[in-house]
């Protein structure tokens, strides 16, 4: 009789186990498959940022912002910079998305100029330790002198060009005032660069770019989504690039933001003329 009583204790002990711990497992392992994991997704800029470009990007930030699954986004930059419009726009939607998620740059190569104006969107800057940073400035092509075209009528002397060369180049100082303003709030104190220093449009190694305050940490891009996750207070999550998410179709097409040359290369130098946040290698050893 005791064998018995014994053997209906040993059998409610194992019951009591089953419901108090791997009942709850078990419940809980079947809860959390039907529940989405949080996802770190990447946006990439590794070209020159103009319309198609700002319209693709623009298009993977409202897709994040808009999606709760996706916590926090880091913005891979290689690029050298673009129109100043298309550049301003995306600053703005990145600013909009930094009001409910994180969103931390990885430099990976470049970022220059309407690319670095790109990271100041960011709440953290990672760079790879090769990449080069800055390049702040603009650039632009200043309008002809009035003149009159015998087939071309026009009912003032700057209606073909909107404004005076004076006029022109006080707008281009005014672009470049925004944009060092730009700097300064996305740096704030971490900035140890004076405005003459930072306008000088220099291009530092990133190792010169921490000290100097323009990105937060020289690491890779393991890091940078790391530190992702931290701002946004996620762990075990997955990694998405949203750009596949939106399932768009990446058809390889030539460019037509730069000049080609005779040999059908990129010149580096914008296909039209004006003002552009664009960084142009070795200018001056060349002509387009």
């Amino acid at each position: 009789m005791d064998d018995s009583n014994s053997a209906q204790k040993d059998h409610k002990s194992i019951w009591s186990i089953l419901f108090v711990f791997i009942l709850p497992l078990l419940i809980g392992s079947i809860v959390a498959a039907f529940i989405p994991r949080p996802v770190i997704g990447t946006i990439s800029i590794r070209d020159e940022i103009d319309t198609k470009m700002s319209l693709r990007v623009i298009k993977e930030i409202d897709y994040a912002r808009t999606h709760p699954e996706i916590k926090a986004i880091v913005l891979i930059l290689d690029s050298p910079g673009g129109t100043i419009n298309d550049t301003e726009s995306i600053y703005l939607e990145l600013m909009k998305l930094r009001e409910t998620k994180p969103v931390v740059t990885m430099v990976e190569g470049l970022s220059a100029s309407g690319s670095f104006y790109l990271s100041m969107g960011s709440d953290y800057i990672v760079s790879n330790p090769s990449a080069r940073v800055g390049n702040v400035g603009v650039i632009g092509t200043l309008p002809s002198l009035p003149l009159v075209l015998e087939e071309t009528i026009s009912t003032g002397p700057y209606k073909l060009f909107g404004n005076p060369r004076e006029e022109y180049t006080r707008f281009i100082e005014l672009i470049k005032e925004n944009f060092y303003q730009v700097v300064a709030l996305g740096r704030g104190e971490r900035l140890k660069l004076s405005e003459e220093q930072v306008l000088r449009g220099e291009l530092y190694p990133a190792s010169e770019a921490v000290k100097y305050g323009l990105i937060d940490e020289v690491a890779a891009r393991s890091h940078a989504i790391e530190k992702a996750a931290q701002f946004a207070h996620v762990a075990h999550y997955e990694l998405v690039d949203i750009s596949e998410a939106l399932a768009e179709e990446k058809a390889e097409e030539t460019s037509t933001f730069f000049l080609l040359d005779e040999n059908g290369v990129s010149t580096g130098y914008p296909r039209e003329a004006g003002i552009y946040l664009l960084y142009i290698p070795n200018f001056g050893s060349e002509n387009p």
